[in-house]
């Protein structure tokens, strides 16, 4: 059948006056969710769906959508329709790292309007935490974020080291010779998340007080996304609504015990709490906000830990070769119960261990689909150094990280691949020459897990100490072995749903049991570490 001829099946019986009006209200509509499109802006790339496509592509793979519109047209920087506005896409390294500097750039209203979504707080309490700035004052968000910064300068992210790894020495100290795991996942999940909040809050730590909150904390995070639509969400997203309640119950408990003023509770802690007291802002609506800080302090580096963990010791070239470099920074000495204390000095990573640190950040870039998000305060015209495109005021702008992260161009044709001696530096391939030069400044360009600009990640460093302290405490100590004492076989590596950085294991990965065994020649140490 015709287009012509289906019109005229469609309005059959209908006066031409009905069937003028109703293709008047048609072409208004078509009119309404047209966008309008300047010459220097990005070309649109459209969806398969006409104006809603782009959105329910997104729901439903979440970070994944954009490989999937890379995959089908590679472009550098797209305009993507969306109802009746839009939004842009970049994709190409040197105009996301433009885009990261550029003051008209702004993630912060993100935070704000995100913030208020995912932790269900009032306008009255977004009150002062919104103030922009005036002659008289810098905003909010800018002296939050300086200090912030201050709150993780070297003693104060050495005390939040020592702390974690504590607890995780005194986890796999009370280790006896094998442990059978139903869950690597969730194992590493429940013993990570204790250790991260005990360096957090102190032996006040909500989490210890009640088990409970561990898994209330993972299903708040499984379900951001929810949240973050905040669509009726006890209704839609009834998990998710009741963990976020349960942890905002017990972190109101914490701080208005006034338990984060304790000398034991993180630097961190501290300065945040300060802050909002500051701003006259009750210990009740404290404990609700700062169930960001519990969730950003664990949401990320727990997964990056396991598939960190799972590449290595998947791989039995890998495992031996990052043995051998932590011998050099474990120090071994008898104790008088006749056992032996082994110490790892966690500031030696980088200058010891170049394998361990190619891994860890090889991980990042195969499992972290970060999209970076700005608001185009002013129209603003960004480069690739070929072409410039015109960005309008008002629209916001995604930088999946995955994107750049798989390019073959950046990382070969591999890039799919982990390789655990990507990241070494040329001088450590014993390749100085202008070509290998060249090739480690395009992947590091192509590199950006944390962000970038000033809101680059502020707990990065404190991720890297955390993750690759007990990684190297699993590596050097025990045999990391599948639930049927065979090699790890790393699970599926999916992508990240919106609203989360780090993909998580899904399905049979969740479940993947394995056994851990106290290594040959190393049953007798007691394990701690130094910063």
């Amino acid at each position: 059948m015709s287009i012509n001829d289906a019109l005229i099946f469609l309005f059959q019986g209908y006066t031409p006056s009905v069937i003028l009006a109703v293709l008047g209200v048609l072409f208004i509509i078509r009119q309404r969710l047209a966008i309008q499109l300047g010459p220097q802006e990005p070309p649109i790339l459209k969806p398969r769906i006409p104006y809603i496509g782009h959105i329910i592509g997104l729901l439903r793979h979440h970070s994944a959508y954009f490989d999937k519109l890379c995959a089908r047209k590679p472009v550098p920087i797209a305009t993507l329709p969306m109802i009746n506005g839009k939004a842009y896409l970049i994709t190409d390294p040197t105009m996301v790292q433009a885009a990261f500097r550029h003051r008209n750039l702004s993630f912060e209203p993100f935070i704000l309007e995100f913030g208020q979504r995912q932790l269900a707080l009032s306008d009255e309490t977004m009150a002062p935490v919104s103030f922009a700035g005036d002659e008289k004052a810098p905003s909010f968000l800018h002296e939050w974020a300086k200090d912030i910064h201050g709150a993780m300068t070297e003693n104060y992210l050495n005390k939040m080291n020592a702390n974690v790894l504590h607890s995780v020495a005194l986890s796999v100290n009370g280790f006896g010779k094998t442990l059978e795991l139903d869950s690597l996942f969730y194992w590493l999940r429940n013993t990570m998340t204790l250790a991260t909040t005990d360096a957090l809050y102190g032996s006040y730590n909500p989490l210890r007080f009640d088990n409970s909150l561990v898994d209330a904390l993972w299903d708040f995070d499984g379900n951001m996304f929810g949240l973050l639509l905040n669509i009726y969400p006890s209704i839609t997203f009834p998990k998710a609504y009741q963990a976020r309640t349960k942890l905002q119950d017990a972190l109101i408990k914490f701080y208005s015990a006034k338990h984060d003023l304790e000398p034991e509770v993180s630097q961190m802690t501290k300065v945040r709490a300060a802050i909002l007291r500051k701003q006259n802002i009750s210990d009740t609506d404290i404990g609700k906000f700062e169930l960001s800080l519990l969730h950003v302090a664990t949401a990320n580096a727990i997964p990056t830990l396991f598939w960190h963990l799972c590449f290595i010791a998947s791989d039995a070239v890998v495992t031996a070769t990052i043995r051998q470099e932590l011998a050099s920074l474990v120090t071994l000495a008898n104790l008088t119960s006749g056992r032996r204390e082994a110490v790892i000095d966690i500031t030696k990573f980088d200058t010891h261990c170049p394998v361990l640190v190619s891994s860890y950040r090889e991980t990042i870039r195969l499992a972290n689909g970060n999209v970076g998000s700005r608001r185009v305060m002013e129209d603003t015209v960004i480069s690739d150094g070929k072409k410039e495109y015109l960005l309008r005021a008002g629209c916001d702008l995604m930088m999946p990280a995955c994107v750049p992260h798989l390019s073959k161009t950046a990382w070969g044709p591999d890039s799919a691949s982990f390789d655990a001696m990507r990241f070494l530096t040329p001088e450590d391939r014993g390749d100085t020459s202008a070509q290998a030069r060249a090739g480690d400044r395009e992947r590091k360009k192509s590199y950006f897990p944390f962000g970038g600009g000033k809101h680059l990640c502020p707990g990065r460093n404190f991720a890297f100490a955390e993750i690759l302290g007990a990684v190297a405490v699993l590596v050097m100590g025990f045999d990391v072995k599948g639930g049927d004492g065979s090699l790890i076989k790393v699970p599926a590596l999916g992508r990240s749903r919106i609203g989360e950085a780090i993909a998580k294991p899904t399905g049979s990965g969740l479940l993947m049991r394995a056994r851990i065994t106290r290594r040959e020649g190393w049953e007798d140490v007691t394990w701690k570490f130094t910063c």
